[in-house]
């Protein structure tokens, strides 16, 4: 079996078999219901579910203590022991650093970046941070802040599972210095990477791409030399940290580039290895981390909405046999995501140009206006990922085709976005003349979309066609709006898709994660330049870890003029009144003429949403951080300056809205915020 076809098989979670077929589905659901909005990036949402239904002293042990003692000035930090078995680790923590910073001595942009994650991070308090561990921790790390009540930290700790401490033995010092960082980088490199998170960032996925990105750096200047035979050449700190990393995983040595997800992190961004051109390609980088962090998010509060994946959405039983036979049952109406006989003709009709292409389809996802999306394995190439998303032309009945954007345009429009988390990646695009049709390679998100999930699917507006052009006038972007607003019956065909709802009401703090999501979608797409145009609940979707993606890019257009930016504001105050007034419960979908009506002034919005509102007196509930009318003076002004054009206007006034928010989302909270 070659090395590309065993990538495949472990990247989905799958063996290579002689007979019995093996299901791609993901396993049982089991997503506890949580209202904490805690984003973590390892782990499961019942194992951070019960783990944070701990006290704040009960998810210590005390077995290790240390104080983290960080000097800024001086660029030094220490470990101290705070019990007798913390002593010969803290020892050999605060010795294995300052081996780092002198290996970095000659690599001034590694050093630049790690004094950047340490010394200049704010957060990283004079007074130091505490260091402990715990046995009951769902990740190797994690750093836990407590807050007061005006959300200035009370107390900053990093945890440490108490396993990786007793597996480990702090290094003698009788090795030489590579040797001892070999030894102990697999606890020294997950206390460096807590120490890099802010206390309050903006966006925490934006956040951690950033941070992952310097610490991935980190670890390639600590452990490696430079490249061989394509791949990182290891230094005596690699050589041993790598043979540790494989035993311990039980993966032959010479594939752990291949089958561990950090390590192919790290062979794919050696480039940075080359200390001269480190700082050009860094946007390069962060992009790769993205895809990197893209299957680990974790979102406890949304993640908690999720419904089960339906039965008839399961994706085909596959049976491997060789790299070359690869079996799988008839597509079937009823399963594999196939509603009607539309979707089973659509399905034999590009099943074997896309499989010629090397795309083996297995169900089918969803539907657009102008596209059908299936999930495939790739067999043909292996620079994308092993499971894909494919989206191609909407063939209809009786209807003529619908065509999804040509591949140059498309991957134009995916490159420019490319650095914005909260977009769907693009990975290729074509053309397949056998059934002249057109196809793009996606980013697979296992999720729906929002508008089912929050049961408006088939009432929202009709979708508007990217302009070649730019806007000339307020007006012609008004127009367009109350036309598409108009004509919302032409997507009734979106109820039929039996997708399921949330799981149960958003609550407060859920709907404003997701709005907040939503802001910054458009605040990011805004500054690398496009506009979304067709911005509704039906083109974005939540994925079953909590993580929100816009997923229809085939509108997106340049930006010429703040102009450009006005249906995006136009559709975000409808699409925000939605979420908001749904969310609250209201069960009787809105009309064209309720939604204009609503939008008519921030009063009426305000007055509907006191009118329905289920969460009682946040002032109680939030010790008086929080007035219940804040939160929807705050929903009316936003949804208000949105219509109104304002926020296309002024950008800053935007960002400000979009912090007020995040905000008011953090003091509704009596939990203390924890990372991963």
């Amino acid at each position: 079996m070659s090395e590309v076809f065993r990538h495949f098989l472990t990247a989905l979670g799958l063996q290579e078999t002689t007979a019995k077929p093996v299901r791609t589905a993901s396993t049982a659901h089991r997503i506890i219901p949580t209202n904490r909005s805690t984003t973590v990036f390892s782990g499961e949402a019942p194992e951070w579910s019960d783990y944070l239904e701990h006290p704040w002293s009960g998810r210590r042990d005390n077995r290790f203590e240390m104080h983290v003692a960080i000097d800024a000035k001086r660029r030094r930090m220490e470990f101290e022991p705070r019990n007798e078995p913390s002593i010969p680790w803290a020892e050999a923590l605060t010795r294995s650093f300052c081996d780092l910073q002198i290996r970095f001595e000659k690599l001034p942009s590694a050093a630049r970046v790690l004094n950047e994650m340490i010394f200049d991070n704010p957060s990283n308090a004079a007074s130091g941070i505490h260091l402990d561990s715990s046995a009951g921790l769902p990740a190797y790390a994690t750093r836990e802040m407590r807050v007061n009540n005006d959300l200035s930290p009370a107390e900053t700790r990093i945890l440490v599972r108490t396993a990786l401490f007793e597996e480990f033995e702090p290094p003698p010092d009788r090795d030489n210095p590579l040797e001892r960082l070999g030894k102990i980088w697999e606890v020294l490199r997950h206390i460096l990477l807590q120490l890099g998170h802010e206390s309050y960032p903006r966006d925490r996925f934006t956040e951690r791409i950033e941070l992952t990105t310097k610490w991935a750096m980190v670890n390639l200047h600590s452990l490696y030399n430079g490249k061989k035979d394509g791949k990182p050449d290891a230094n005596d700190a690699g050589d041993i940290f790598e043979k540790i990393f494989a035993r311990r995983e039980r993966v032959e040595r010479r594939e752990l580039f291949v089958r561990d997800p950090f390590f192919r992190l790290l062979s794919d961004l050696s480039f940075l290895l080359r200390e001269r051109s480190a700082e050009g390609l860094w946007d390069t980088a962060a992009i790769i981390v993205r895809d990197y962090l893209d299957s680990r998010y974790l979102r406890l509060s949304i993640a908690g909405l999720m419904p089960a994946k339906p039965e008839w959405l399961e994706a085909m039983p596959v049976e491997w046999k060789s790299e070359r036979k690869i079996k799988t049952p008839p597509p079937e109406i009823g399963r594999y995501g196939i509603i009607d006989d539309e979707d089973e003709d659509a399905w034999k009709k590009v099943r074997d140009p896309l499989q010629d292409i090397g795309y083996l389809i297995i169900g089918q996802l969803g539907m657009g206006q102008f596209g059908r999306v299936y999930d495939a394995i790739n067999v043909g190439n292996g620079s994308i990922p092993g499971r894909v998303a494919v989206k191609v032309d909407r063939i209809r009945k009786g209807h003529k085709k619908e065509v999804i954007e040509a591949a140059d345009t498309i991957m134009d429009i995916a490159g420019g976005l490319a650095g914005s988390p909260h977009v769907i990646r693009v990975f290729d695009a074509g053309y397949m003349k056998k059934i002249r049709s057109n196809y793009h390679i996606l980013q697979i998100v296992e999720g729906d979309t929002l508008d089912h999930l929050i049961g408006i699917a088939g009432t929202e507006h009709a979708s508007i066609l990217r302009p070649t052009v730019g806007r000339s006038s307020p007006d012609e972007a008004a127009r367009e709006f109350l036309k598409s607003l108009s004509g919302s019956s032409g997507e009734a065909w979106r109820r039929n898709r039996k997708s399921p709802r949330f799981v149960s009401p958003p609550q407060l703090g859920q709907i404003m994660d997701i709005l907040t999501s939503k802001a910054l979608w458009i605040e990011e797409v805004h500054h690398l330049g496009f506009a979304v145009n067709d911005l509704k609940n039906g083109n974005v979707m939540m994925s079953r870890r909590g993580q929100f993606k816009a997923i229809d890019l085939d509108s997106y257009s340049r930006i010429f003029s703040r102009l450009d930016k006005l249906p995006d504001f136009f559709f975000l105050a409808v699409s925000a009144l939605q979420l908001v007034t749904r969310g609250c419960a209201w069960e009787k979908a809105a009309t064209s003429s309720e939604i204009k009506e609503l939008l008519s002034d921030p009063g009426t919005v305000e007055r509907r949403l006191r009118e329905i509102w289920p969460y009682g007196d946040l002032a109680v509930q939030s010790g008086g951080r929080v007035k219940t009318g804040d939160v929807t003076g705050f929903f009316a002004h936003f949804i208000d300056d949105a219509r109104s054009g304002r926020f296309a206007e002024d950008p800053g006034q935007f960002a400000n809205a979009i912090d007020r928010l995040i905000f008011l989302k953090r003091a509704l909270s009596t939990e203390e915020m924890v990372l991963q």
